[in-house]
């Protein structure tokens, strides 16, 4: 899989450059890239090609989980919301959308 342009990435996510430098964002790029690729059947795609299909499920799903990486860099513990009624809630460990995108293409693993 060819990793989408750095200023896609930060355009999807909103992002600027002054809360998250372009290595900081490289960094976790990468490591979300090779988690999804153990995760799932990653297709190869053509740079100069326009990402459709499974390709841009997958992109979709990467975007999603360099979100929720940059978004839980300022959460302590992985706790959320001290002020809610119930009091601190937990990051999910799992994103649904992630889940529904990767889903057709995840690799099942028996031991």
């Amino acid at each position: 899989m060819v990793l989408p342009p750095l200023a896609d990435v930060r355009a999807w996510i909103q992002v600027p450059a002054s809360v998250v430098s372009d290595d900081q964002l490289t960094q976790v790029l990468e490591a979300e890239a090779a988690i999804q690729a153990a995760a799932c059947r990653v297709l190869v795609v053509n740079p100069l090609d326009v990402v459709t299909g499974p390709e841009a499920a997958l992109t979709q799903a990467l975007y999603r989980r360099v979100a929720r990486q940059i978004a839980a860099r300022g959460v302590p513990l992985g706790m959320l919301g001290a002020d809610s009624e119930y009091g601190p809630a937990r990051l999910s460990r799992w994103d649904a959308e992630v889940d529904r995108l990767e889903g057709p293409w995840r690799v099942m693993v028996f031991a």
